[in-house]
């Protein structure tokens, strides 16, 4: 089934049309005009350089694969390889349960290093975060 523009639509639609040929006619006229002034120069001058963001795979989800030493001490430490870790510019946090590591350096697209901090004893999942997701590994922690 077809519509046509009738009655107040296309009285509607007319309108439109007759606002548009006027502003084009007056944009037209005031480009003529001014074509005859001399160019003005920009009031800010672009920035030397640009800033870019880093781009971030957010289709790649890492994988922890192995984390050593295992069995560990706090204070000590710890190797994390993997998969899929993203760039430096990418990659987030590392943290041990709900404690962020104190510090953690990115190596690579597959390893980190990381040192632990003071926990008790016991399992605790070693996560980390990237652009692509997180994930866990989990680590015995042993008494100091």
């Amino acid at each position: 089934m077809t519509r046509s523009a009738s009655g107040k639509q296309g009285a509607g639609y007319a309108g439109v049309i007759a606002g548009l040929i006027i502003v084009l006619f007056w944009v037209a006229g005031a480009d003529a005009k001014s074509s005859t002034a001399p160019p003005t120069k920009p009031s800010t001058a672009p920035p030397s350089s640009v800033t870019k963001a880093p781009v971030c795979d957010i289709g790649s989800h890492p994988k922890i694969t192995q984390v050593t030493p295992d069995p560990v001490k706090p204070g000590q430490r710890i190797m994390i390889k993997g998969k899929n870790f993203g760039t430096k510019a990418c990659f987030q946090n590392v943290s041990f349960g709900s404690v962020g590591a104190n510090e953690y350096k990115y190596v690579s697209d597959t390893t980190l290093e990381a040192t632990v901090p003071n926990l008790k004893p016991g399992l605790v999942p070693v996560s980390i975060l990237t652009a692509g997701g997180s994930s866990q590994f989990v680590l015995l922690i042993q008494a100091k």
